[in-house]
């Protein structure tokens, strides 16, 4: 099997390694096999890939996607009826754009009819070029709850359950409950403050994803939600709007962890005419800016394990950014979207740093993302599990 080493002026290992100067990866298969300075690593077969000037990192691990961008197709509005055919080629098109921008695995918490199975199974078999894709299925909600029209409605715990259940036999690889109202509205007066799944059913979904060895996450901003979520033994807290320094202190006291979305709520508020969505959507993003930034602080304070998603309204390098306006470093920043996003999927994952026996997910950009976050925009290089999908800053042809 040949060996191919990719050396650039800096490695990022996305791990507690410094960075690495004049480095390099090497690559057997779809694993790597030695990370380091170049010259001690490179052996005299190797295949060179040399990035000169730029950064190799891990590839990125986009936690919060729907695969549905943020127009028409992801804002939420019941008035917008569509096939689950037309949510399928609409994300086909998106696991493309994610790959072009540095992202070798999405988070997919929650989609309409399965499509997420359909478009993972697709992309393993060679059919779609698109990252690895780790999917929820269909999100489980109450009747005419948060985003309902995409999901699987149940009253009581035995619905709850068997809900749960439906989606580990579809073949997802966690699940995603609904504990509040949310920004895009699903119905009139639908706030983010009100809960809704109920603990009791909550709980129930909770056991059966445990029982299967996987994990659930749940969808919470308001402080009841939030609250209920918690009592129920989730795994993670997406959103978390209002989530207060009790609940921070309990997450991290139980190894819940935090997917907080800054840059979403950030777009709906700024971009959210542009995107389509009703005009009595933007006062509810912008009231809840505040009370986000301060339920990540407090999340940060008590030491939350948390990670970059964007929920199609954000943008990846811009949740970095704004992680940053917490006082945490660029590379801190960069292991959000690597490492510590890689451990919110998994407890052992085999990708999120470049490390030996890791999964060969790697990228190249242009410039030092540790002077400048913004660099992580300029993606010239992507392999997924050693296979090279982006060069020269095009996505290969199918």
């Amino acid at each position: 099997m040949s060996v191919t080493i990719l050396q650039a002026r800096q490695v990022l290992t996305g791990g507690d390694r410094p960075p690495i100067l004049n480095g390099g990866v090497r690559v057997r298969g779809s694993k790597i096999v030695a990370v380091g300075r170049a010259d001690d690593i490179r052996e005299r077969e190797d295949e060179v890939l040399d990035f000169g000037e730029a950064t190799l990192l891990p590839g990125l691990v986009e936690c919060h996607e729907h695969l549905s961008g943020h127009d028409r197709y992801a804002i939420g509005d019941p008035s917008v009826v569509e096939p689950p055919m037309m949510y399928a080629l609409v994300g086909v098109y998106h696991t493309r754009r994610l790959v072009r921008i540095g992202v070798t695995t999405a988070r997919i918490p929650g989609a309409p009819g399965h499509i997420d199975l359909m478009i993972r199974r697709a992309i393993r078999e060679g059919y779609l070029l698109g990252p690895k894709m780790v999917c929820a299925g269909e999100l489980i909600v109450m009747t005419g709850g948060h985003g309902s029209m995409w999901g699987a409605e149940v009253d009581g715990p035995w619905e709850a359950k068997k809900a749960a259940r439906a989606q580990l036999k579809a073949g997802a690889d966690f699940v995603k409950i609904v504990a509040s109202g949310g920004v895009g509205i699903t119905r009139e007066g639908e706030l983010p403050s009100q809960p809704e799944l109920s603990v009791v059913e909550m709980a129930a979904a909770a056991e059966a994803v445990h029982s299967a060895d996987r994990r659930i996450t749940a969808h919470a901003d308001g402080v009841p939600g939030i609250s209920n979520a918690l009592e129920a033994g989730v795994d993670c807290i997406e959103h978390g709007i209002y989530l207060n320094a009790d609940h921070a202190k309990f997450m991290a006291d139980n190894g819940v962890a935090m997917v907080p979305t800054l840059s979403t709520m950030q777009g709906i508020y700024h971009h959210g005419i542009e995107y389509g969505m009703p005009e009595t959507w933007i006062p509810i993003a912008e009231a809840i800016l505040e009370p986000h930034l301060e339920s990540f602080r407090h999340a940060l304070e008590a030491g939350v394990h948390f990670a970059a998603g964007t929920d199609g309204f954000g943008d990846i390098v811009d949740e970095m950014i704004i992680f940053t306006t917490f006082g945490i470093d660029n590379y801190r920043a960069i292991q959000s979207a690597t490492r510590d996003a890689a451990l919110v999927i998994s407890p052992r994952p085999d990708f999120g740093v470049l490390e030996k026996g890791k999964a060969a997910d790697i990228i190249a950009v242009d410039g030092d993302p540790l002077d400048d976050l913004n660099v992580l925009r300029s993606v010239q290089f992507v392999m997924i599990d050693g296979e090279v999908l982006v060069s020269g800053g095009s996505v290969r042809e199918e």
